[in-house]
């Protein structure tokens, strides 16, 4: 049974992975990070919708957003990501931001190759592939495991579909996607 405070705490040590494709739709546009380039199978490597500007904004965007929590849980003199060393954090919240734009462009990447269109619905690759990549690269940071035993891993893996999915239709009812997935 999940506990809402095991599932509250999950939630607060993945928004450095959850908000970088925010903020890449905020900040993205410009040039597409394959540089416009197709892969051997004369498809896109990656496709117009993940650019440089967005790649780059949404890393500082996790970043930033991870910062805040760190001074945030020193002010209110709690410890999760404040336990760590602030260098051991810093990577290990880069690697998170940076896994996280990883894993989606992994996940475009594999959508061109299976003749998916930009903005096509891939169910569990749109969802999750982003966090199996985050994971992945964070995994190698030697705090990761200080913070994510396997119960926040699961948890992860159960709350983050309903939760791209709502952020997903918010952002489209606010004019920042064209779809609603």
């Amino acid at each position: 049974m999940l506990e809402i405070a095991d599932v509250a705490l999950t939630f607060w040590l993945l928004l450095p992975a959850y908000t970088p494709n925010n903020f890449a739709v905020l900040v993205g546009g410009g040039k597409p990070l394959d540089f416009g380039k197709t892969f051997v199978d004369g498809k896109r490597i990656l496709g117009d919708g993940k650019t440089i500007r967005g790649s780059v904004g949404g890393v500082i965007g996790g970043l930033l957003i991870a910062n805040l929590q760190y001074g945030i849980e020193r002010l209110l003199s709690f410890q999760f990501f404040s336990s760590l060393t602030y260098q051991e954090f810093l990577l290990l919240v880069f690697l998170l931001s940076f896994g996280a734009v990883c894993g989606d462009a992994l996940g475009s990447f594999l959508k061109r190759r299976l003749g998916y269109a930009r903005g096509d619905v891939f169910p569990v690759v749109d969802q999750l592939m982003f966090l199996a990549v985050a994971f992945l690269i964070a995994s190698y940071s030697p705090s990761f495991f200080k913070l994510f035993d396997l119960t926040k891993i699961i948890i992860a893996f159960i709350i983050t579909p309903p939760l791209h999915l709502i952020t997903n239709f918010i952002a489209y009812k606010l004019g920042l996607k064209n779809v609603p997935w």
